[in-house]
């Protein structure tokens, strides 16, 4: 599995939870971070509570019902997964009803 994985389960992420907006908006960038490039999706969908954030990255983890989002429960597993292996750090941030935004390094 490579980043481009990463970027494609994000970028799909995004997609799916900003669906039901009127107007979507879906953000990707970089910036710098202790010297590290450091990478962002951020979006404006149904978001998350950060109380539940630590089981974001759980497999078969899900913080909405499967039967207004589609999925298995494993894409964020694998970013994380993806992530790790190349030396990298990943965490979000959201705010239920406002979105959700995903940030990561890559040391490799």
């Amino acid at each position: 599995m490579t980043t481009k994985q990463v970027f494609w389960n994000l970028i799909a992420n995004a997609v799916k939870f900003t669906a039901e907006r009127d107007s979507a908006f879906i953000e990707i960038g970089q910036y710098q971070q202790d010297g590290t490039n450091a990478f962002f999706i951020r979006d404006n969908g149904v978001g998350f509570n950060m109380k539940y954030a630590d089981k974001l990255f759980a497999p078969f983890q899900r913080l909405h019902p499967q039967e207004k989002f589609a999925g298995t429960g494993v894409g964020l597993s694998i970013v994380q997964r993806i992530i790790l292996k190349h030396n990298g750090r990943i965490w979000a941030e959201g705010q239920t009803d406002r979105g959700a935004t995903f940030f990561f390094t890559l040391t490799q």
